[in-house]
């Protein structure tokens, strides 16, 4: 193999690759070898069909599968030979090529630049070291022990109050009418939150365990069945019971139903996925830092290739005036990411 390279322009490059006819012949002559087994012809036994024979039958489609190969295998050692470092995919232009022919063929291809690293020796940025306190530990797991709904049944005569959670069953109609989506069985709310529809759970205050109470409101726009939709409902709930929030007991069983083996792994894993969070952020300081540091390296070119994809890339979901109105600024964020 025989390879040349021409300077174009800048990092352009013309590569120029030529195979004599009997390297290109012994690829051939291997791919008979391996198809000859497997190909079944009239009048011969498997394995002992002629080459003549299987040229003539198989020529032409075996050379397009070998010229495919030797341009994959060729392409990649004359870039690494030339000390070549592609930006892009390279174009290839068939000059001479056939079967008991030379091959002969042209890279067209954008270099990567070279970049002087030495000063990367003289980045200033800023190293991290995190320690977690155990106060944050507690205060983390104080808040996961907040946010765990533990309701316990209060007394029968006992009312519900914002913050209890209230159970029941409901039967609802429109205009006397029963509709869709109108029945619930163990409905529960918590008072004050009015999470089912807007105003229902403030009417609920105030009820005791096996009250029975009416409830008027207004279905909501995204109700899913459109035709009852913001349409005035009345629900006739069946109080099954009242429930008040008890603070969560901080031990070693809360640690259990969280995954954890006791309170003290608990406290432990909380420790270290506060310090990731941390560590991450700090990560991101440092990096943002010898980013900004490696965008005062200079170089000479950058592939244009490169920046069109990225421009490319940036422009994607904009209009073709807004894309054009936006193109340089674009090609400065392009120049700097690359």
């Amino acid at each position: 193999m025989k390879v040349t390279v021409e300077n174009i322009k800048g990092l352009n490059k013309d590569v120029k690759v030529f195979i004599d006819k009997k390297i290109m012949n012994t690829y051939m002559d291997e791919k008979y070898e391996e198809i000859k087994n497997t190909v079944n012809l009239k009048g011969f036994r498997p394995g002992k069909v002629p080459k003549e024979i299987l040229k003539r039958q198989f020529g032409q489609a075996i050379f397009s599968e070998v010229l495919d190969k030797v341009l994959k295998d060729t392409s990649v050692k004359a870039l690494e030979d030339s000390k070549i470092k592609p930006a892009g995919q390279p174009k290839l232009d068939l000059k001479t090529y056939g079967v008991d022919k030379d091959l002969e063929y042209v890279m067209s291809v954008t270099e990567l630049p070279k970049v002087k690293l030495k000063s990367v020796e003289n980045i200033k940025f800023d190293e991290y070291s995190v320690k977690i306190d155990a106060s944050e530990t507690d205060k983390r797991i104080k808040e996961i022990a907040k946010s765990q709904n533990n309701f316990i049944d209060v007394a029968d005569e006992v009312k519900a109050a914002a913050g209890n959670s209230v159970v029941f069953d409901y039967k609802a109609t429109i205009d006397g009418k029963d509709f869709t989506g109108g029945e619930g069985k163990n409905t529960q709310l918590v008072l004050g939150k009015d999470l089912f529809i807007k105003g229902f759970d403030k009417q609920l205050v105030g009820v005791k365990k096996n009250d029975e109470k009416s409830v008027e409101a207004v279905l909501p726009e995204n109700y899913p069945q459109k035709e009852f939709a913001k349409k005035k409902a009345k629900f006739v709930c069946k109080i099954i019971a009242i429930k008040k929030s008890e603070d969560v007991k901080i031990d070693d069983d809360f640690a259990k139903n969280l995954g954890a083996k006791d309170l003290a792994d608990l406290k432990l894993l909380v420790s270290k996925q506060i310090n990731e969070e941390f560590k991450n952020s700090l990560d991101k300081l440092t990096k943002t830092q010898i980013l900004k540091e490696i965008e005062n390296f200079k170089v000479d070119e950058i592939p244009g290739n490169l920046i069109e994809e990225e421009v490319k890339i940036l422009a994607q979901g904009m209009s073709e005036e807004d894309a054009k109105k936006s193109k340089k600024n674009f090609e400065d964020v392009a120049k700097k990411k690359n």
